[in-house]
This record gives structure tokens, C-alpha cells and sequence, in this order.
């Protein structure tokens, strides 16, 4: 029940703005959003629209906001006149400036970088005004190295960049160079769960001044009750559901005390999956069983201000025959009916094999089935996935609204968020 603080190294930022982001000022409006630099033509001008978010702080209320070109502009780089309808105290809230529909969609696409090539990773960045970019392993860099790079990265992006990296622990950590953390497995059958806080704790504290921003884990699939999962073990905290659940909770507030926002995967469970969708299809359990195992965690985890990654998972009953995330049922499902309407929600990664389709095909769906941020692991070929949202919202596709509510989610995790308006 505790608010958390989930922040940048300069500018701090409340959860609440981060991951309860209302979408007031912009609900009768069109927008969407691309590449750090709008198009320099289109056959219409692109709507400009200003973002406000709602916050929780005591005393302070939204500024909603209606803009439109100045007289006698285009809506292309053009200054906008803003009338706020409700004025109130602004500590604490949110401002976002006018962006266009390609700088909307920009932000929602988060290729992987990596060390052995970071000047592709400077390009795409600088070239497209990314929202965020998932770090691979940083293999040779210590830690100030890690943190200059990132900082310079960072510098490339026109309105700051999120940094996300995977750091479950054991055999899936990108940042044990700097400091290694045990696998999920060995904590939940060492330690009780106030250990593994503890232990959370210290090590998100070096994590966070690395300039990381969001990691993706827990992993709180749960082990099956008979045979091996398609994953590997390690990655699993052990026993049932509700002790998934304790050691998670565990997990998502050490890492949101020291200002990192942790993503819960895989929605809607991996655990007991057919087989690994790294490699092929994962069927799962039916919804009516899920809810008895698979999805206890995230019942338990659904206020806690965590994102979630919605894994290539097919499930009877709920995914219309297509991988979670590309399925809006799925989707809906996990918003309104688990809990987590105002979450964070990322794709698994989008060139794995149970997607079954092209990465920018796949952004599209997912996009358009609910996911706010879509991930994959080849940076070349970002402009093509910008081009393909850029596409679809053209086209109809996309519901000009569904890229502002997921646009809006990932400007309140930007640097820069929680200062004053």
C-alpha cells in the first residue's frame, strides 16, 4: 500500500504518473506518434496534440489541456495555443509537450542495442527519437564505462530515452560484469522472502546508477506440479502460486525503492506451456485452469505498479488462436479483468519463433491488440517497424487513441516527467 517512487537519476518521477497515466486532456482527441523527427510532408497534416497525465500527489490536480495550431500554421512544426480548461496546483504533475504522430509512435518501439556494435545503436536512436532501447549484454564494459555510454545514448534521443535490460538473475542477467545476482531459483529455496528483498535492494541500487530505467523481471511463470517446464528452471522462483506471489512482491518493491520499474513475465504463463517460444509454438492451459495456477501471481501482483511482458503464448479460450501478444482478448483480459488497466504492457520479444509472423507485421498486431512498447532484437531493421505502425495508423488500423494512451505511458517514464510545468 506504500507509494512508490520510480525515478530518474535527475529527475525523480512518481509511480503513479508513470503507470496510472489517465488520458483526460487527450480522450476527444487524435494523435499518434514515430520517429524522433516528423515526416517534413504528409498528405494531411498531422494533429499535434498535448499530453497530460493525472497524478496522485496530495494537493496537486491534472491541467487539462486543449491545443490547436496558431492561426495562420500548419500543423507541421508549428507552435500551438493552450487553453487550460481546469488550472491547479502543478507540483508533482506530469507535463508532456505537443508531440506528432510520429513522435508518438517513436516512442513505443525499443530495439535491442549492443555493445559490439553501439555505433548502430547511436544511429537508430539519433535518427528516430526512440522512447527506449533494450540493452544487451554489455560484455568487456565496467560500470562507468556502462553508465558514460548510456548517458551519451541517452543524449542522442530528443526527448530523453528509457534504457530496459533483462536482469531475472543466474542465467538470465545482462549486467553481471558489474554485479552478479543469483538466479530466481536459488533466492526462493535460500532465503525467505525479507532476504530477498534485502537482496533486491542492493543490488536495483547498482542497477539504477548504471542509468538503467526498467528491468524486465521477476519471471513469475510458475513451475508445473509434475515434468520440466519449456524454460529453463533456474529462471523460476519455486513452489507453488503463493509463493511465486510472496517472492515477487518481494522482488517488485526492492526494485521500485531504488527507482527502477520492474516488468512481471510471462503473461499469461510459461510455465506449464507446450514448448518454448523462443524455438516453437506455446500452447497453454485453458483460461478456467490459469486462473487456478498460472495467473495467481499476477491477481496478487495487479496493484502494484508493475509493468507486465505478455509472452507469444496461445491459450484456449481467451487468445482467439493467436499468440497473447497479438491477441486483444488476451490483452483486455489482462487489463481489466486481472487488474493491470493502467500497467505498463511490453511484447516478448518479437522475433522469436511462436510469433509467426514478420517483426513489424507483429508490432502492428500487438500494438493494436493493447501492448504499449514492442521489443526485438535487431536494430536495423527499426525503421521498418516504424514505417509499419506509421502504416496502420494511416490506415486505420490503429486507433489514433490506442498510440496516445500507450505514448503517454511511456512519456511519464521519460527523464524529465516529474518536473515542474
Amino acid at each position: 500500500g506504500a507509494t512508490l517512487s520510480i525515478g530518474s537519476s535527475r529527475r525523480p518521477t512518481h509511480v503513479a504518473v508513470m503507470l496510472g497515466v489517465l488520458l483526460t486532456a487527450c480522450a476527444q482527441g487524435t494523435t499518434d506518434p514515430d520517429a524522433g523527427t516528423p515526416p517534413a510532408t504528409t498528405a494531411t497534416a498531422a494533429p499535434i496534440v498535448a499530453l497530460s497525465s493525472e497524478t496522485d500527489h496530495p494537493g496537486s490536480a491534472i491541467v487539462v489541456e486543449t491545443t490547436a495550431p496558431a492561426a495562420g500554421t500548419s500543423n507541421t512544426g508549428a507552435s500551438t495555443a493552450v487553453t487550460p480548461t481546469t488550472v491547479a496546483p502543478t507540483t508533482g504533475a506530469a507535463c508532456v509537450p505537443p508531440l506528432s504522430v510520429d513522435e508518438q509512435i517513436a516512442l513505443l518501439v525499443w530495439p535491442s542495442v549492443y555493445a559490439s556494435d553501439w555505433e548502430t545503436a547511436h544511429r537508430v536512436v539519433r535518427d528516430h527519437g526512440l522512447g527506449g532501447v533494450l540493452l544487451m549484454k554489455p560484455s568487456g564494459w565496467d560500470a562507468d564505462t556502462i553508465t558514460a555510454r548510456l548517458a551519451g545514448l541517452e543524449a542522442d534521443s530528443r526527448f530523453g530515452l528509457v534504457v530496459a535490460t533483462d536482469e531475472e538473475g543466474g542465467d538470465v542477467q545482462r549486467l553481471s560484469g558489474v554485479s552478479e545476482l543469483a538466479s530466481q531459483q536459488s533466492v526462493s529455496t535460500g532465503m525467505t522472502s525479507a532476504e530477498a528483498s534485502a537482496l533486491i535492494a542492493g543490488h536495483a541500487a547498482i542497477v539504477r546508477a548504471l542509468g538503467i530505467d526498467v528491468v524486465l523481471a521477476p519471471v513469475i511463470d510458475v513451475l508445473p506440479v509434475e515434468g520440466a517446464p519449456p524454460l529453463r528452471t533456474s529462471r523460476f522462483f519455486a513452489g507453488g502460486p503463493e509463493q511465486v506471489a510472496a517472492f515477487a512482491e518481494a522482488y517488485v518493491d526492492a526494485w521500485a525503492r531504488a527507482g527502477v520499474l520492474p516488468v512481471l513475465k510471462h503473461y499469461p504463463g510459461h510455465g506449464r506451456a507446450s514448448g518454448d517460444t523462443h524455438v516453437t509454438d506455446g500452447i497453454t492451459a485453458d483460461i478456467a485452469e490459469l486462473e487456478t495456477w498460472d495467473l495467481i501471481p499476477y491477481q496478487v501482483l495487479a496493484g502494484s505498479g508493475a509493468g507486465v511482458m505478455v509472452g507469444h503464448l496461445t491459450t484456449p479460450n481467451l487468445s482467439d488462436g493467436l499468440p497473447a501478444s497479438r491477441s486483444s482478448s488476451a490483452i483486455s483480459y489482462l487489463r481489466d479483468d486481472v487488474g493491470f488497466g493502467k500497467a505498463l504492457v511490453v511484447s516478448d520479444s518479437l522475433d522469436m519463433d511462436a510469433v509467426g509472423v514478420p517483426v513489424p507485421q507483429a508490432a502492428v498486431e500487438s500494438i493494436a491488440a493493447g501492448v504499449d512498447v514492442v521489443l526485438f532484437t535487431d536494430p536495423t531493421i527499426t525503421p521498418d517497424v516504424l514505417d509499419a505502425i506509421r502504416a496502420a495508423v494511416s490506415a486505420g488500423t490503429i486507433p489514433a487513441d490506442r498510440i496516445t494512451d500507450a505514448a503517454t505511458k511511456v512519456w511519464a517514464l521519460l527523464d524529465g516527467v516529474g518536473g515542474s510545468c
